[in-house]
Parts: C-alpha cells; structure tokens; sequence
C-alpha cells in the first residue's frame, strides 16, 4: 500500500477522547519517541530494548494521527506508522507498525466498518475477537 490513509482512518475510530493509550517504540528510533514523548510521559517497564509512552487521549494525539505519514524505505516492512505499537484502552491495538491490528469490537457509529476492514487485510493481519 502506497499509504497510510486506511491505517489512519482505522485508528480514529478508537481514538476516543479519555481513554488511555500506550506507544511502544524501540530504542533507536529517537523520532518516534520524540513524537510521542509530546503527547505522553515514559512509563516505567522492564522492556530493556524500547520505550512506552502512556498518555490520555486528546484533540492533540488524534490530530498526530491524523498528519502521521506513512514511513518511507520500507523494503523489509511495510510501515503505515512509524510507531512500533499503539494500545487503546479499549482493547485496539496496532502492532509491528501497523501490519497487524487487534480489535476486541466494531465501533457503534461506522456503518463503513466492514469496508474499511476489507481495504485494511489487503496489508495487514487484522485480529478481531
């Protein structure tokens, strides 16, 4: 996929002002961190190997989502978000950068829902429970 505009449309769905979040990033990948250090503070954990921000959900963590552009040089992976994982506090998730998503329910208000999944599996693993 040549971006991330699915990805992005997927994740607004559970982007819900209030809840939690947490943004796991590796180590290296100090612009990932930086970004998300604007929206949250670092967690204590014992991952050795990366960095979790958690945060509250706001007009500002939905407006990042919504500018986040799709990474480039993506031979290896291909990245809709430059952000290793996002949890939601209601049970969305988006891992390995985007290429799998894990949903615990359909939101309410999107009668697109169903398409927009279909459009999703086309590159990514999407896990529905």
């Amino acid at each position: 996929m040549q971006n991330n505009y699915f990805w992005k449309k997927l994740i607004i769905e559970f982007a819900t002002v209030g809840l939690k979040f947490e943004i796991h990033c590796w180590n290296e990948e100090t612009e990932a961190i930086r970004t998300a250090l604007k929206l949250g503070k670092e967690k204590l954990t014992d991952w050795e190997f990366g960095i979790v921000i958690e945060g509250i959900i706001d007009e500002k963590f939905i407006e990042m989502i919504q500018h986040t552009v799709k990474p480039q040089g993506v031979a290896i992976y291909n990245k809709m978000t430059p952000f290793f994982s996002i949890f939601i506090e209601n049970g969305f998730s988006s891992e390995h950068y985007g290429t799998e998503i894990h949903l615990l329910s359909a939101p309410i208000h999107d009668a697109n829902f169903t398409v927009l999944l279909k459009k999703l599996r086309e590159y990514a693993v999407i896990n529905e429970f």
